[in-house]
């Protein structure tokens, strides 16, 4: 009986080798998935930061300050701001005027 009994435990050892084999196996091709869906992901972030960045600086390009703004297009955006200011100020000293009002929403007059 002792044979049957060492015989028997060489089985269940077998068996549980043979799960750990097949576990280690799925293990292994899970944690490649992981691994590639990794870099896809920080690749992707790295192309989104790259695009942002991107269209920050083109945005900021583009952007024109209000004395430009206001001296390209002879339209004022009272800011109670010194730049806007002086705009006013060259304004006055060539001879403009002042067309119409048009107060912030909520303000008072």
């Amino acid at each position: 009986m002792g044979e049957h009994r060492a015989s028997a435990i060489e089985r269940v050892l077998h068996r549980i080798e043979e799960h750990l084999e097949d576990w280690r196996k799925r293990d292994a091709a899970l944690q490649a998935e992981v691994d590639a869906s990794r870099g896809r992901l920080w690749a992707e972030a790295a192309e989104r930061e790259r695009l942002l960045a991107e269209a920050v600086g083109a945005e900021e390009a583009r952007r024109e300050s209000i004395e430009e703004l206001t001296m390209q297009h002879r339209v004022v955006f009272v800011l109670h701001r010194r730049e806007v200011e002086e705009t006013l100020e060259d304004f006055v000293r060539e001879g403009d005027r002042l067309v119409s009002v048009v107060p912030r929403r909520g303000a008072r007059r």
